[in-house]
């Protein structure tokens, strides 16, 4: 017979166990990514999306980003985009694998939508009448010389046409009316690799005549001029910008990511970076701005190599600094491939989880998650990350921003004479943005209550509106006349 002092004993312990277990079990919330490319195994089919899913959560993964869009194609069922032929016939990887994750415990889905990139080697999708790259060859970017074909027979739509983003969004609308997406994932948001001084992308006729128009200039500018070099920057921002409000007007919790650059190291400060100066992609802006949900850096380096390690490392600190500053979820990417082998990913994972700031961990990619992988999936990869890393399943943090905002947001347009007014320059309080080519202009951030937003070019005053701002609501605030 148990003794009352024992029945205590017997408590406590039962009480112990319980709370072991729950540590265990439940660890903080975090981001646990893992990302899911194309170019292999993983998602073409139910059998590929099966394997996948029971290997991300079997080892602790909350998140999974699926690339459906490679070259302007679509790996799910589109309006707008060919089908591509490599998907199982009859099978939608988007609707299942948004099924599948959404079953307890819950996994969010990303959708990874490669932003510009629209032909590409070995794929003829590009051929397809209904192809973007048949529609609107117009819309292709160039080089300084004319030349229209990347490294790899590589062709890309030119940020510069205002009709890029806009068929961009598009696209996207199109996912979020027929699918029930934790988020969209851009890739590619940039302009195209180039080595040397400057980039020799972004000579596109359209986008250039827009420029020299803005600037009152002509002729071609130098790949590395600075006023170039900012224009070009601003394609990159204002295509984040006009979907990241109309996203939040039409999906307001679902977020908007984008897989940032880490190229070389950090030099003094972001603006000496590859990605700022080279690549035009401002990330470090468009994160303070609003504009991004989810940051995560392709913080790809060689742990084996003294100069890379320490990049990483750089890199990861100035996320979780980042993710701090701008409130936003900030996710460092560690790349398996041929880059590190496991003991150098573990490395890596260690040293920048933790950071204060950082929101979680990302692992590229499912198919060749280390160096020498193999198999697909690589069991004993995964398996290790669960035993050593993912010990107890974490739920995704909380984006309070969305779910609980103390912020609105404002879009509208500028138009003069019944015609979108490019370069304009709108006002808010002491806040001031310039439209895009559509006249599209918005501001996140913004504080409930009575607002006034006014907008000129060089010719003067074009027109003043007062909008009432709601947090967490997208206020419409045309400007200009008919």
């Amino acid at each position: 017979m148990l003794t009352n002092s024992s029945r205590g004993a017997g408590r406590l312990l039962l009480l112990l166990c319980v709370l072991v277990f729950a540590q265990v079990a439940c660890a903080k919330d975090e981001y646990r990514v893992l990302w899911v490319d194309l170019f292999h195994a993983g998602l073409r089919s139910q059998a590929e999306a099966d394997t996948m899913l029971k290997t991300a959560r079997d080892a602790g993964y909350n998140t999974v980003v699926i690339e459906v869009r490679k070259a302007c194609d679509a790996y799910y069922e589109s309006s707008i985009e060919p089908k591509n032929p490599e998907v199982q016939a009859g099978f939608d990887p988007l609707a299942y694998i948004i099924e599948q994750a959404h079953r307890a415990p819950r996994m969010e889905v990303h959708a990874w939508l490669v932003t510009y990139r629209a032909r590409i080697s070995g794929d003829s999708m590009w051929k397809n009448p209904a192809h973007v790259f048949q529609q609107h060859p117009e819309w292709i970017s160039e080089k300084s010389n004319g030349t229209k074909v990347g490294p790899n027979s590589t062709y890309f739509l030119d940020p510069g046409v205002p009709q890029v983003t806009d068929y961009n969004l598009t696209v996207v609308r199109d996912i979020l009316s027929r699918y029930d997406v934790d988020g969209i994932t851009f890739d590619y948001l940039r302009y195209p690799d180039y080595d040397g001084a400057g980039n020799e992308w972004g000579y596109n006729p359209i986008a250039l005549a827009r420029f020299n128009k803005l600037y009152g200039r002509t002729g071609k500018p130098s790949a590395s001029d600075p006023q170039f070099s900012e224009f070009r920057r601003k394609q990159i921002s204002d295509h984040t910008r006009k979907i990241y409000a109309h996203v939040r007007a039409w999906r307001p919790r679902v977020k908007i990511g984008a897989a940032t650059i880490t190229w070389g190291g950090l030099s003094e400060n972001f603006k000496g970076s590859s990605a700022y100066s080279n690549i035009m992609q401002d990330w470090e802006t468009m994160a303070l701005e609003g504009w991004l949900d989810v940051i995560m850096p392709m913080n790809y380096k060689r742990e084996a190599v003294a100069t890379q390690a320490r990049d990483h490392r750089e890199w990861a600190h100035f996320l979780a600094d980042l993710s701090e500053r701008s409130g936003r979820a900030g996710v460092n990417i560690v790349d398996g491939e041929e880059l590190n082998s496991l003991s150098g990913i573990l490395t890596q994972i260690s040293a920048t989880r933790f950071l204060p700031g950082m929101d979680g961990i990302a692992t590229y990619a499912y198919a060749e998650p280390r160096a020498s992988s193999g198999k697909i999936p690589d069991l004993e990869f995964f398996n290790t990350i669960r035993r050593d890393v993912f010990t107890g399943w974490a739920n995704v943090p909380e984006a309070t921003w969305l779910t609980r905002p103390a912020e609105g947001l404002i879009k509208g347009v500028v138009s003069k004479d019944g015609l979108p007014v490019d370069g304009a320059t709108v006002q808010l309080g002491n806040r001031s943005t310039r439209t895009d080519g559509t006249g599209f202009y918005a501001f996140a951030r913004v504080q409930p209550g009575n607002q006034t937003v006014t907008a000129q070019n060089g010719d003067g005053a074009i027109g003043t509106i007062k909008v009432t701002v709601q947090a967490g609501k997208v206020a419409e605030a045309p400007i200009g006349s008919k």
